[in-house]
């Protein structure tokens, strides 16, 4: 099972954030990812950091670690400018770019003043669901060019990833995308259970995404998520704060 980073944007100084990449691409770390948000009043932070940016420079300081969002939120991105700047993100990391993708937030929850900033009405489960499937196809067509000229640059689309934490964003990770990212929640143990028993797709990633605690070593991997086949866990830092943690990881062999 590898181990995944998200650096945490919220109140974050990108030289911070840099150095936590640098560190993670040293050690043996599967990718690093950076979260979709440009308000921190979702978790009451001074502000933000925009992910495209972000992972630019990273990608400009890494050879090794897969870069990402996790994720880009469908309600707030159209297709075409997702695909536009994860392309753009190809160009300089060639190869190492993944996309993961979510429905956003949902009305009554903490992340959902971010869809009011910027006028996006929030609809229920199933119209986010919706919006998510069909904005998967746009993607794809958008990587074939059906439709859509002079957007991407011919190279590869990248693997999608769902971020969900509910068995129906998983169903439609498994029909419509390479792999699901679920947030670890009480429903974790019966959402891998079931997953053990589905018709999964050849080559479809389970990851699972945790917070880190200080003091936790991220160099042993959680017994319960390696027996239930998980490929990924995926661990949320704090740059500046938990960057000592990273350069705790085994080295890596190149």
């Amino acid at each position: 099972m590898l181990t995944d980073l998200v650096i945490n944007p919220f109140g974050a100084h990108l030289a911070d954030m840099l150095a936590v990449a640098r560190a993670a691409d040293a050690a043996d770390i599967g990718a690093v990812w950076v979260t979709d948000h440009f308000s921190g009043n979702v978790v009451d932070a001074p502000w933000s950091r925009d992910p495209f940016v972000c992972l630019g420079a990273i990608a400009a300081v890494t050879e090794h670690v897969d870069l990402g969002l996790l994720v880009a939120n469908v309600t707030n991105r159209h297709a075409v400018q997702l695909a536009s700047g994860v392309n753009s993100l190809q160009s300089l990391a060639p190869g190492r770019v993944r996309l993961g993708v979510g429905s956003g937030a949902a009305p009554d929850s903490r992340f959902s003043l971010e869809h009011d900033m910027v006028g996006k009405t929030l609809g229920d489960p199933a119209t986010r669901l919706a919006m998510l499937n069909d904005t998967i196809g746009q993607l794809r067509r958008i990587w074939r060019a059906d439709g859509y000229s002079a957007v991407t640059d011919g190279a590869p689309m990248p693997s999608v990833i769902v971020g969900a934490s509910s068995w129906a964003t998983i169903e439609v990770a498994i029909e419509l995308a390479d792999g699901v990212n679920i947030r670890r929640t009480a429903r974790l143990p019966d959402q891998l259970e079931r997953l053990a028993v589905a018709d999964l797709p050849d080559g479809f990633e389970v990851s699972v995404l945790d917070f880190f605690a200080p003091g936790d070593d991220l160099g042993v991997s959680p017994s319960d998520l390696v027996e239930a086949g998980v490929d990924r866990h995926i661990v949320t830092m704090w740059p500046g704060r938990d960057l000592g943690a990273v350069w705790r990881l085994p080295a890596r062999n190149v």
